[in-house]
């Protein structure tokens, strides 16, 4: 029971090879971009996506059969559909990480965003998270971060993404993973754990993967 996570670094991938890898739909979506850069750095998320995908499928990239569910979630379509994957990116990197053993969802942001979230935990922290954070201002933005990153985690292992009022969940770290409970309850949330990721390629970021308990082990490599 393994999930293997691939840390990506954006620029890395030449733009030729980038936008081969993508489908005439993919490409419009990333023509509609306001900024060049946003574009391009989606345009080379996705090409890696595919790219890793198609190692796993033995089909050409542009081939891999990618859907959304409702709420806007990639996956696989069938006969496919039994390799489960999930994508972060922000400023710098990217992850994606690959199972065979249930759905994931994994999430990345930079250290540096931490005192932004100092001013809106109220947004997406549960009462009591809010009481457990720390006073001091360096360490309470730290623990906000954390909070955040592993909700955006279980969410998006669950298909619901921000859809659901984060707020409502409850997350609780311990010292070997973590786990997430919901008032009210929130379906299929007791089946996965939290997984704290390090790695010299992570460095400067927080990662957290959101895997069915039947998980136990994960490999990180760097690259497609």
């Amino acid at each position: 029971m393994t999930v293997t996570v691939h840390v990506l670094f954006p620029g890395s991938l030449a733009a030729a090879s980038a936008t081969a890898c993508l489908t005439d739909e993919e490409l419009a979506r990333a023509a509609r971009f306001r900024f060049s850069k946003d574009a391009a750095r989606w345009i080379e998320c996705r090409a890696s996506l595919r790219m890793i995908l198609s190692n796993a499928l033995q089909l050409p990239p542009c081939e891999v059969p990618l859907l959304l569910t409702e709420f806007g979630k990639p996956r696989l379509a069938p006969p496919h559909d039994g390799l489960h994957f999930n994508l972060s990116h922000c400023v710098g990197r990217a992850v994606v990480a690959l199972s065979i053993d249930g759905p994931m969802g994994i999430d990345l942001e930079s250290l540096e965003r931490a005192p932004d979230l100092l001013e809106c935990a109220a947004t997406f922290c549960h009462p009591l998270e809010i009481n457990d954070l720390p006073a001091d201002a360096n360490a309470r933005a730290t623990a906000l971060l954390r909070i955040w990153t592993a909700k955006e985690a279980v969410l998006k292992a669950l298909g619901t993404g921000l859809s659901h009022p984060p707020e409502s969940v409850r997350i609780i770290f311990q010292q070997e993973g973590g786990s997430a409970i919901s008032e009210p309850a929130l379906e299929g949330l007791d089946q996965q754990r939290l997984h704290e990721l390090e790695h010299p390629g992570l460095a400067g970021y927080r990662a957290i993967l959101s895997a069915p308990q039947a998980v136990k082990a994960i490999r990180i490599i760097e690259g497609i």
